[in-house]
């Protein structure tokens, strides 16, 4: 690991800056290295030596403010530490959008290929639906108000559009029209279920990070994203369902249908 002042990369200048600024913090004792894995972020590992703890240090990429709204990620990420099921959060950079986190040690990350066993699938599930039970967020977007920002944004960046991109957003507007006649049963939303933020400790407690697409939004679009993102089958999907409504019925399963459609737009 190295310590602070023995940057050799833009990238480690920029986080021993922002490590410097946080007053509770020594920096003679605090040493970092990088952890791969981050797909809009710079992630690092930090040793703080003073309290002999360690850190997750996510630095926002380069534009990635124009889908990520820094301050609805940390109220969410810090309502998933409140009720145990996300890391302990820390705000000493929240203005600058740098996230700190608890470093999870001796947990094991999913991934899709751990989605095959049907025990793992629930317990993430039952994550969900502790999330979904937490309270509330303060900015709603669902999964409808999602796919139309990305609408405004084809528009605001002039971006090329699809030959088909009237078909499709005709077929929006139908749905939407549905969806919202059924009415939208609003409640925290993670709408990031990719396999790697799901973690397990040895004693198969569950943790959940990277809430920085979270939102107060629609639980059937949160489910049918994760139903989508791990390829389940109409079957297993039934079998989740039922855990979680207590009760899998033609209504339930034709929101989750809609919703799938919905999120590969």
């Amino acid at each position: 690991m190295k310590a602070i002042g023995t940057h050799s990369t833009n990238d480690e200048k920029q986080l021993e800056d922002y490590l410097t600024k946080i007053s509770d913090w020594d920096k003679g004792s605090l040493y970092y290295e990088p952890i791969g894995g981050g797909i809009t972020n710079l992630n690092w590992r930090v040793l703080n030596k003073d309290n002999n703890k360690e850190y997750f240090i996510k630095v926002p990429g380069v534009g990635t403010e124009i889908f990520i709204d820094r301050k609805a990620s940390l109220e969410a990420n810090s309502l998933a530490a409140k009720i145990g099921l996300g890391p302990e959060v820390y705000d000493f950079l929240s203005e600058f959008g740098v996230e700190i986190y608890d470093f999870l040690h001796d947990h094991t990350t999913c991934t899709n290929s751990s989605f095959e066993n049907l025990d793992t699938a629930k317990k993430v599930l039952e994550g969900y639906k502790k999330f979904h039970s937490a309270g509330n967020l303060s900015i709603v977007k669902s999964g409808i108000d999602l796919v139309e920002d990305h609408f405004k944004q084809l528009s605001e960046f002039k971006c090329e559009i699809p030959s088909d991109f009237e078909f499709l957003k005709y077929n929006f507007n139908v749905a939407k029209e549905i969806l919202l006649k059924a009415g939208l049963d609003l409640v925290p939303c993670f709408h990031d279920p990719i396999a790697g933020n799901f973690l397990f400790s040895k004693t198969g407690e569950l943790k959940m990070v990277d809430f920085e697409y979270s939102f107060q939004g629609d639980r059937f679009y949160d489910l049918a994203v994760f139903f989508g993102e791990m390829f389940f089958t109409d079957e297993i999907e039934d079998e989740l369902l039922k855990q979680y409504f207590g009760a899998s019925n033609e209504t339930i399963k034709s929101k989750i249908y809609i919703y799938k459609a919905i999120a590969d737009i």
